[in-house]
C-alpha cells in the first residue's frame, strides 16, 4: 500500500483531493516493490507495454499458493490486499510455513491506468482498441466530465418513466423502483458523458477493450462485450496461463475479486470421478470428492469475516479463478476484499433522538425489522462513509447543467462515482484478515509418511510394500485435477533398473490420497540380485518429497 496512506488513516479524510488517490497505482507499485527489496520477476506485459510483475516468497519449486490482486480491473482493492501480503510477509507477521507463495498485485495494469488516470474512469478493460458500434473508428466515443468536477459519475434525466427513485436513507443515492410494488420512477439514469461522434448513442465506443477477467478459456462468453476477440486472446490472460502451466507447484490460487465462491460454492454433483465417462463434456460442477475441501476453505474464511452480508457470484464467464480450478484442476479461491459491513457509521445526536422516537412510537416489531433491512444496504452505508470521511469525488453532489443531446429534458450530473461502488475508502477494508488467511491456506498441504515392510521369498527375490498415508487436511490431488490431467499425481520412482520388478514397475502413479489420515498400500516384487539396497522417493510438485532406502539383507 502506499506510504502516503497512513495520512488518510490519522486524518480520517482526504478532502481536496481524489479520494482515489489513496490506492496504488502501476509505477507506485513497483517502486514499493523495489524498496521492500522483494525478489520480483516479469511474467508478461499489458497491451500498452506495462510490465507484469510476480513477487516470490520461497523457492520457485516448493508446493506453492499463488495469490492475484486485480484480475478484474475495477476491483483496485484486490491490489492493496495482494500489497498488504508482501508487507506482511516481507516484516514476518505471517508465516508461510515452508511454503512457497506468488503474488501477482496488479495483472491488469491498463484498466487501473484508467481508474487512477484522468477523470478516474470504472473500467475492466485494457488498451486494446475496438470498434464497439461499427463505425470503423475506435474509441471515440467514451464517457466526458462534463461538469469540469474531474470525475465521471451518473447523469440523472427527469422522467417519470424511469426506473430510478431517490433513496429515502440518502437522497444523493439512486435505487431502482419496484413496479410490483406500484413505485413510480422520477429519473434514468446514463453514465456522464455526450454523443461525442453523432451517431444517437452515449459512450457505446470508450476506451478499450478486452476485460482480461474475461477473456480465460473456461465457460468463455463468445462474442460478448468485452471478452476479447477469441479465449485467450489478450496477453495479460497468457501471462497468468503460462505462469500457472509452467509450476505445477501451485495447489492453491486466491483470488481477491469481485466473485466470491467462500459465501457460496460452487455447486457440486452427486458423482465420484470414477463415474465420469470420456469424452468429458463441459464442466458446470465440481466432483463430489472436492466438496469438503471448499468446505474447509470457507470455514477459514468466516472465522475472521462471519459477520459479512455477501452477494456476489461465485462464478463468471472465462474468469481466472473458475479456470484454475474447472481447467487448471488447481484448488481455486475468490473473495471479495471487503464488506459493506466494515463500514460503521458513527450516530449523530439528531439520529439518536430521531431512532428513539421510531423506537417509542413503532410498537410492530416486525415492521422494525423490515425497516432496518431497506435501509441497512451497501450503497446507504457507503453514502454515510463518504460524508463522515469527507471523501472527495466518492458521491458527487448533484447539479443542473445544460446537455447537448438532451437540450429540452431537465439533466443532472452527479451521484455515485462508479468506482466508489468496488473500492471504498481504504479504512474500510483494514481489519479483512486477508494476509492471516492466505498464510493459513499453507497449514493445509497435503503431507506423506511411509513405511515399508520387506519380506524375503526366495534367493534374490523379496516383496515391497509400502504403507502410504496423508496426514495433511488436503487430499494429494483435487478429483478436478485428476479429471483434468493438469494437477500432477504423487509417484512411487525406484533407483533399481526396471529389469529388476518381477510385479510393480519401476515409477508407480498414484490414485489422490484422502486427506486426514488416507492410506494407500502398493506392492513389488523384486528381483535384488546385485543389489544389497535400493532406495525410492514419492513425490509430487505440490508435496514434499519423502525418501528412503529399503535393505534387502545381507
Amino acid at each position: 500500500m502506499k506510504r502516503l496512506l497512513a495520512l488518510f488513516l490519522i486524518s480520517g479524510s482526504c478532502v481536496g483531493q481524489d479520494y482515489l488517490n489513496q490506492y496504488t497505482s502501476h509505477a507506485e507499485m513497483l517502486e514499493q516493490l523495489k524498496q521492500l527489496g522483494v525478489k520480483t520477476q516479469q511474467i508478461g506485459s499489458s497491451r500498452s507495454g506495462k510490465s507484469i510483475v510476480v513477487a516470490q516468497f520461497g523457492d520457485e519449486k516448493s508446493p506453492a499458493v499463488l495469490v492475484t490482486g486485480n484480475v478484474d480491473g475495477d476491483y483496485l482493492v484486490g491490489t492493496e490486499l495482494a500489497m498488504r501480503l508482501i508487507e506482511d510477509l516481507k516484516s514476518g507477521k505471517v508465516e508461510r510455513n515452508g511454503k512457497s507463495i506468488f503474488i501477482v498485485p496488479m495483472p491488469n495494469p491498463d484498466a487501473t491506468n484508467f481508474m487512477l488516470g484522468k477523470n478516474g474512469y470504472s473500467t475492466t478493460f485494457n488498451h486494446l482498441e475496438t470498434d464497439d458500434d461499427n463505425d470503423l473508428k475506435t474509441n471515440e466515443d467514451g464517457p466526458n466530465d462534463l461538469n469540469n468536477d474531474g470525475f465521471i459519475s451518473q447523469l440523472r434525466i427527469t422522467d417519470r418513466s424511469g426506473l430510478y427513485k431517490p433513496s429515502e436513507q440518502a437522497p444523493n443515492l439512486l435505487v431502482k423502483v419496484d413496479p410490483l410494488k406500484n413505485e413510480e420512477g422520477q429519473y434514468r439514469v446514463l453514465n456522464e458523458g455526450k454523443d461525442d461522434d453523432d451517431d444517437g448513442q452515449l459512450d457505446e465506443d470508450g476506451y478499450g477493450g478486452a476485460a482480461i477477467n474475461k477473456n480465460f478459456t473456461y465457460n468463455y462468453d463468445y462474442f460478448g462485450v468485452g471478452s476479447g476477440v477469441n479465449q485467450a486472446s489478450e496477453p495479460e490472460t497468457r501471462a497468468l496461463i503460462d505462469f500457472v502451466i509452467d509450476h505445477q507447484n501451485i495447489l492453491i490460487t486466491v483470488n481477491f475479486s469481485k466473485y466470491d465462491n467462500l459465501h457460496e460454492n460452487w455447486p457440486a454433483k452427486k458423482v465420484i470421478v470414477s463415474e465420469y465417462k470420456r469424452p468429458l463434456e463441459a464442466f458446470d460442477k465440481m466432483p463430489k470428492e472436492d466438496v469438503d475441501s471448499y468446505k474447509l476453505f470457507s470455514n477459514l474464511w468466516l472465522e475472521d469475516h462471519k459477520d459479512w452480508t455477501v452477494s456476489a457470484k461465485n462464478r463468471g464467464q472465462g474468469t481466472f479463478h473458475d479456470w484454475a480450478y474447472f481447467h487448471g484442476g488447481r484448488w481455486s479461491i475468490a473473495t471479495n476484499g471487503w464488506n459493506f459491513k466494515q463500514i460503521t457509521i458513527a450516530k449523530t445526536s439528531e439520529d439518536k433522538n430521531k431512532n428513539d422516537t421510531d423506537v417509542a412510537e413503532n410498537k410492530d416489531d416486525n415492521k422494525k425489522s423490515t425497516d432496518a433491512k431497506i435501509s441497512d444496504t451497501k450503497e446507504s452505508r457507503l453514502v454515510a462513509n463518504a460524508k463522515s470521511k469527507g471523501l472527495q469525488g466518492a458521491v458527487v453532489p448533484w447539479t443542473k447543467i445544460a446537455h447537448p443531446d438532451f437540450a429540452d429534458e431537465q439533466v443532472e450530473v452527479g451521484g455515485f462515482r462508479l468506482a466508489y461502488l468496488n473500492n471504498p475508502d481504504v479504512a474500510v477494508f483494514a481489519q479483512t484478515k486477508s494476509s492471516e488467511y492466505v498464510t493459513s491456506l499453507t497449514t493445509l498441504f497435503p503431507k506423506l509418511k511411509v513405511s515399508q515392510s520387506v519380506e524375503k521369498l526366495g534367493n534374490d527375490l523379496y516383496r515391497v510394500t509400502l504403507k502410504i498415508k496423508n496426514t495433511g487436511k488436503l487430499p494429494t490431488q483435487s478429483a478436478m485435477g485428476k479429471l483434468t490431467r493438469w494437477m500432477l499425481p504423487v509417484r512411487v520412482q525406484w533407483n533399481l533398473p526396471k529389469e529388476n520388478f518381477i510385479g510393480g514397475s519401476k515409477r508407480t502413479l498414484l490414485a489422490p490420497i484422502e486427506a486426514h489420515g488416507g492410506q494407500q498400500e502398493i506392492k513389488w516384487l523384486i528381483n535384488t540380485k546385485g543389489h544389497r539396497n535400493a532406495s525410492f522417493e514419492i513425490s509430487s510438485p505440490v508435496i514434499d518429497a519423502v525418501k528412503q532406502t529399503v535393505k534387502f539383507g545381507a
